[in-house]
């Protein structure tokens, strides 16, 4: 997913940095993202809270392919964002690159989402 211009993207790790099944926190031009990389290797970036009640994301559990918020017990697809219980909530994801073994975010443009229920 790299749809932003190259200015937009900002060094946020080194690729080594971040295993498989592994999530950290990250400051990206002032806004504090999630980077989560899969069982598959792919690296995701996404909002840092979960939508529901606001609660940080971090906090609660990635095996690699769902991240379950620590609150509620809502999970997500990490790849996707997209809920998978309850189904109709959604993560913004933010775009991400890989470039000499630096992973770079952009978060031009990007607003959490946020739920109804």
């Amino acid at each position: 997913m790299t749809s932003a211009p190259e200015s937009e993207f900002h060094e946020v790790c080194a690729e080594d940095d971040l295993w498989a099944g592994e999530m950290r926190l990250c400051s990206v031009a002032g806004v504090e993202v999630l980077l989560l990389r899969t069982d598959d290797g792919d690296i995701c970036a996404l909002q840092k809270n979960c939508p529901h009640q606001e609660h940080p994301l971090e906090k609660g559990e990635f095996d690699g392919t769902i991240l379950t918020c620590g609150a509620h017990l809502w999970e997500f697809d990490a790849f996707s964002g997209r809920s998978v219980n309850p189904d109709d909530a959604e993560l913004a994801r933010y775009p991400v690159k890989v470039d000499g073994g630096a992973v770079l975010v952009s978060v031009e443009g990007i607003e959490p989402k946020h739920s109804h229920a």
